[in-house]
């Protein structure tokens, strides 16, 4: 059998180890020792079993802004997954134990879309009279406040422990060498004036409307996404 294959009689051999049954527990913990022997399965391997990755377009290739880093960081948060931002194909990576991982990835695509939106209607009807830099600024502040809004609405909880120790070992296979990334914040240090203040009003009062709510699944995992439009 293939390692992908072995891997699987792994996971059940596992599952079966932990039964009530002493007999039982102990041949499946011995089967599964044997195949990882035989197929050279290392522990990491077999602790990162369940872990999956989904990938979620982002708007940048190298440093992605703040509000969007602070969105994309909000849902990985709040469905129990690590996040990484794969820059050179401007990607975000939401890795976590299944399906928390889709789940996240349709949250955030989903969110990111709308708030897109919302920005774009906001420089369109409250920055008529602003050069281009000052528009991105002054929109900026919106987001900020939008994504603000939405991560104090997420009232959840990180993954399990057990979870957490997964996707480490999950990364440890995938990802054993990542760099720090600074995201770009065009507002940092600045002095808000008044209109400023009120950019960040509009958009905590939008980002207000998002909701992100989740059942109970297999293994806890959130299962659910609602989001409603700002009249």
């Amino acid at each position: 059998m293939d390692k992908e294959t072995a891997l699987e009689k792994i996971k059940k051999c596992l599952n079966l180890a932990r039964s009530g049954n002493e007999h039982e527990a102990a041949a499946a913990l011995r089967q599964a020792q044997k195949l990882m022997a035989t197929h050279r399965v290392s522990e990491t391997e077999v602790s990162a079993l369940g872990v999956n990755e989904s990938l979620a377009e982002a708007g940048a290739t190298r440093n992605p802004t703040a509000w969007e880093t602070g969105l994309a960081s909000t849902v990985a948060e709040a469905f129990g997954c690590s996040l990484i931002f794969l820059g050179g194909i401007g990607r975000w990576s939401f890795i976590g134990v299944a399906p928390a991982a889709e789940i996240a990835q349709y949250a955030f695509t989903v969110l990111y879309k709308q708030l897109r939106r919302q920005r774009a209607l906001f420089i369109k009807t409250q920055c008529k009279r602003l050069v281009s830099a000052s528009k991105t600024r002054r929109a900026d502040l919106f987001c900020d406040a939008w994504v603000h809004a939405v991560a104090s609405k997420a009232a959840t909880l990180a993954g399990k422990e057990a979870d957490q120790d997964a996707i480490a070992a999950y990364k440890a296979l995938h990802y054993s060498q990542t760099t720090t990334t600074n995201a770009t914040n065009r507002n940092e240090d600045r002095k808000l004036r008044d209109k400023d203040w009120d950019a960040v009003a509009a958009g905590r009062k939008a980002g207000q409307a998002a909701r992100l709510n989740h059942g109970v699944g297999q293994n806890d995992a959130p299962v659910g996404l609602a989001f409603r439009e700002q009249q």
